[in-house]
C-alpha cells in the first residue's frame, strides 16, 4: 500500500471517530476529561452488544437485514476488550462488510507500526484509525493533563504514562502513542517509556506486594487531584490512596464510607515525615478494593474525630465498575429485554 493510502485510511477514520464523539456528546463539558465508554457507544448506536469466551478470537462485527451486532471475548482484559469494541464499532460506523478480529489488531497502529498497518486491508485500516482516536481523543488529553497537573517532564516518567492510562482506558502503550500522536512526547520519548512494564509499575506502587490476575489487575493511584473523578475500574483493581493530611492540627481522613460502599482496606499508614520538617503535613496511604462490583459517589473526609463538622476538607470519587466478564447480552440490553417479556 502506499502512503498516500495509508493517510486517507487515516483520515477517513479520525473523522468518522471525531464525528461520533461529537454526535454522543463528548467532545463538550465535564465528558471532556471522562474516558469514552465505548459499550454504551455501542448501545447507543443500536447495535446489540453480546460477551462471549473465545480462544483466540478478540471480537466481531456482524450484520444481517439491516441489524447490527458485536461481539466480545471475556477471556481478555478490560483494556483490550475496549479496545476490541472501538475496533468494531469502527467498522459499524464506517459501513464496513462484517469481519472477525484476532490479536492482529494490537499490533499494528498508523503510530505502532507503520509495516504492519500498511500491509492490512483498507477497511481494517480505517478500523484500526477509528479505534485509536475514538478512545483516545485530543480533548480527554488535554482534559487530563490540565486535571493532573502534567507537563511534559512528568509525562517523561513511565509511573504517570501508566496513570494516564488508565484515566483514558487505554493500555499502557497506547497512552504512550496517544502522547506521541498529540506532540507531547517525542519519538525517542516515546521509544524510552516503551521499555516499561506495566507489572512492574504496579509492583512499584505496591512496595513489591504480590497481587492476584497480575494481568488483569490495575493500580490506581488517586489523590486529591481527582476530585469529582469518575473511576471505571475493573473488576480485580486496587486503590491506593495517598493524600495530604494536617494531623499536626489534629485532623485526620476517615474512609468509614468507603468500607460501608463495600471497599476492603487492605493497608492503612502514613508515610515518613522527612527530617527537620516535624509539624508538616503528613501523607495518608490507604490501598483498599471494592469487595464486588457496584456503582457509589463516595465523599471522604478529613475532619477533627471530635468535631467532625468544624471545617472538613473533602473528596469525592465516582466509582464503577466497568467489566466486561461476563458471559451474555450487554447488562443494560439484556433488562431492556426483559422488561418487555
Amino acid at each position: 500500500m502506499t502512503l498516500a493510502a495509508d493517510r486517507r485510511s487515516i483520515l477517513r477514520g479520525m473523522k468518522a471517530a471525531m464525528r461520533l464523539l461529537r454526535d454522543l456528546g463528548y467532545d463538550h463539558g465535564m465528558k471532556r476529561a471522562r474516558r469514552v465508554d465505548v459499550f454504551d457507544c455501542i448501545d447507543r448506536r443500536g447495535a446489540a452488544l453480546m460477551f462471549k469466551p473465545f480462544d483466540k478470537l478478540l471480537g466481531a462485527y456482524m450484520k444481517q437485514n439491516g441489524a447490527a451486532g458485536i461481539i466480545l471475548n471475556t477471556e481478555r482484559p478490560l483494556g483490550m476488550q475496549r479496545f476490541t469494541a472501538a475496533h468494531e464499532l469502527g467498522h459499524l460506523t464506517l459501513d464496513h462488510d462484517p469481519h472477525v478480529d484476532d490479536e492482529q489488531i494490537l499490533r499494528r497502529g498508523p503510530i505502532a507500526d507503520g509495516r504492519k498497518y500498511s500491509q492490512a486491508a483498507p477497511e481494517e485500516r480505517e478500523a484500526d484509525a477509528f479505534a485509536s482516536y475514538f478512545l483516545l481523543p485530543s480533548h480527554l488529553i488535554t482534559a487530563q493533563m490540565e486535571i493532573q497537573g502534567w507537563d511534559v517532564q512528568r509525562i517523561s516518567s513511565p509511573d504517570v504514562i501508566y496513570q494516564a492510562s488508565l484515566r483514558f482506558g487505554t493500555s499502557y502503550a497506547g497512552a504512550v502513542y496517544g502522547f506521541e500522536r498529540e506532540r507531547v512526547i517525542t519519538r525517542g520519548m516515546r521509544q524510552e517509556l516503551l521499555k516499561a512494564k506495566p507489572k512492574d509499575l504496579k509492583l512499584e506502587l505496591l512496595d513489591g506486594r504480590a497481587f492476584p490476575h497480575p494481568r488483569r489487575c490495575d493500580v490506581w493511584l488517586l489523590t486529591e487531584r481527582d476530585e469529582g473523578a469518575v473511576i471505571e475500574a475493573g473488576r480485580d483493581d486496587l486503590f491506593l490512596l495517598r493524600l495530604n493530611e494536617a494531623t499536626g492540627a489534629g485532623y485526620v481522613w476517615t474512609f468509614e464510607e468507603m468500607e460501608a460502599a463495600g471497599f476492603a482496606i487492605l493497608k492503612d499508614g502514613r508515610e515518613p515525615v522527612p527530617e527537620g520538617q516535624i509539624g508538616s503535613l503528613t501523607v495518608r496511604r490507604i490501598l483498599a478494593k471494592a469487595g464486588y462490583p457496584t456503582e457509589k459517589a463516595l465523599h471522604l473526609k478529613e475532619c477533627r474525630p471530635w468535631d467532625p463538622e468544624d471545617g472538613p476538607r473533602t473528596l469525592t470519587l465516582h466509582y464503577r465498575t466497568a467489566t466486561g466478564d461476563e458471559a451474555g447480552l450487554f447488562k443494560r440490553q439484556r433488562l431492556e429485554r426483559l422488561s418487555l417479556q
